[in-house]
């Protein structure tokens, strides 16, 4: 064979290589399904199996913008509920995660946690955060939405204002409920409660016998606060710790059956009332923190609060009761009042407005009835009959040169208590209220006070009529 014939079989040989490999490759095409399947991976998907949950997180906060602050999440409506957030993460994660899901779920929102750390919101007592904007406490309207902890449930309408804005329904049934005086007291008590603030250093009771329909104030009241507002037991605030975590960036806490039992102690209500520095509150199973509180307390019930051992003025002092008319016997109740109040919520918040204003200009003293203040000076005396003992001139006098000891003044108001069926504090209770309240009694606590021929603990400036020894 010739080398030209060589070269050219040689040539032959290798088109027919060339052809049987291009036709193996036809035979045995790469997949195009598989080749789709990758391209089509949403961007935040490294690959068929992993997520980068940075992208996933950059993505998922595009579309809605979050703020994590001391480990919960917010967005412009405020305080958001986790199971809802989960659930959107597993709406958008399904779409290219195929296997552990939930677990996966969870991962993205500890992720999310971190990614939108935020520095606490500090509550701004300027405005308040509505539906559509926000309003400063000049009635200047902003329309648009900023970060913040509370935001309430009213769209509003600058141009409420043009017209006849009071909420009818509503006006007419608190007029029924209680006096004109009183009506203005709870206006600047719900205007109060509008922004994150405790300068007014009041709790209000609203008491009544039964019947009256004093709770669906309540109802219309979470129409308007939503979420910034909680339902409790006035008296867990006291005894249970845990409950007060459920306060933090919370406008209101209504109890809308308050118990009669009184309470044992009453430190941590006078803080929250009055709370100017962080509190301590501790979540179950979690190390406690301290937190900003601004809850406000609204209580409904049949009797007024009273406090088993603190008889100070510091717990009435914070106090305002207002009591309920008495219903007349013929009045018809209407099922669909609440429905009615909730109608007019947009006017309510007008209205609560106002009375917010009104207490602004007033340095946020409350307009308080001479009827309210009795209602205060009674309720202390019903958990208090140490001054009432004090005031009956057959028991003890007062003078200049007088003297009594502890223990005599003591007995002679346990036999008076016995005498009038009231229940006798406890010794320490009886003395220490005495010595807080010595200058408005113009007495002197001393601890030599002549008895049986030693010097014992006693008061200068008063004596028993007759002796209790």
């Amino acid at each position: 064979m010739s080398k030209k014939q060589k070269d050219l079989n040689e040539a032959e040989q290798e088109v027919v290589a060339d052809t049987a490999s291009e036709m193996v490759d036809k035979a045995v095409p790469e997949p195009p399904h598989e080749k789709k399947k990758e391209s089509n991976l949403p961007e935040w998907m490294l690959d068929k199996t992993t997520v980068n949950e940075l992208k996933f997180c950059k993505y998922f906060v595009e579309t809605h913008p979050l703020k994590c602050i001391k480990g919960r999440f917010y967005d412009y409506n405020g305080l958001v509920d986790e199971n809802a957030l989960g659930n959107e993460i597993y709406r958008i994660l399904r779409q290219g995660v195929r296997s552990g899901l939930s677990k996966k779920v969870t991962q993205i929102m500890e992720t999310l946690r971190h990614f939108c750390y935020s520095e606490p919101l500090v509550p701004d007592t300027r405005f308040i955060h509505l539906n559509n904007g926000k309003l400063d406490l000049q009635g200047n309207f902003y329309p648009h939405k900023e970060f913040c902890t509370n935001r309430l449930n009213i769209t509003y309408n600058p141009n409420v204002w043009n017209g006849a804005y009071y909420p009818e329904q509503f006006l007419t049934f608190l007029f029924k409920l209680l006096s004109p005086e009183d009506v203005t007291t709870l206006q600047e008590y719900l205007g109060y409660l509008l922004i994150p603030s405790t300068k007014g250093q009041k709790m209000m009771f609203i008491i009544g016998q039964g019947g009256e329909g004093k709770s669906r104030i309540a109802i219309v009241l979470r129409e308007i606060f939503g979420e910034n507002m909680i339902t409790g037991n006035f008296q867990r605030i006291e005894n249970d710790r845990f409950f007060r975590y459920n306060l933090k960036d919370k406008l209101l806490m209504v109890d809308d059956d308050m118990q009669m039992s009184a309470l044992p102690s009453t430190g941590y209500i006078k803080n929250l009332v009055t709370a100017e520095v962080p509190i301590d509150v501790e979540a179950k199973g979690k190390q406690s923190e301290q937190s900003l509180l601004y809850t406000r307390l609204l209580c409904f019930g049949n009797g007024s609060p009273k406090a088993l051992y603190d008889k100070s003025k510091g717990f009435s002092r914070r106090m305002i009761i207002l009591t309920t008319l008495t219903p007349p016997e013929n009045r018809i109740n209407d099922p669909h009042i609440a429905d009615k109040f909730i109608a007019e919520k947009d006017k309510i918040f007008c209205w609560m407005y106002d009375g917010l204003r009104r207490l602004i200009v007033n340095n946020y003293r409350f307009t308080i009835s001479e009827k309210a203040k009795l209602n205060v000076k009674e309720t202390m005396q019903d958990s208090c009959n140490i001054p009432e003992f004090l005031a009956d001139s057959s028991r003890v006098t007062y003078g200049e040169k007088l003297c009594v000891t502890s223990s005599a003044l003591y007995n002679s108001y346990y036999s008076w208590c016995e005498d009038n069926a009231l229940t006798a504090l406890k010794r320490e209770t009886f003395i220490s209220w005495i010595k807080q309240n010595e200058e408005k009694l113009k007495i002197h606590y001393s601890t030599n006070i002549p008895s049986g021929g030693k010097n014992v603990r006693g008061f200068n400036g008063i004596a028993l009529t007759f002796s209790y020894q």
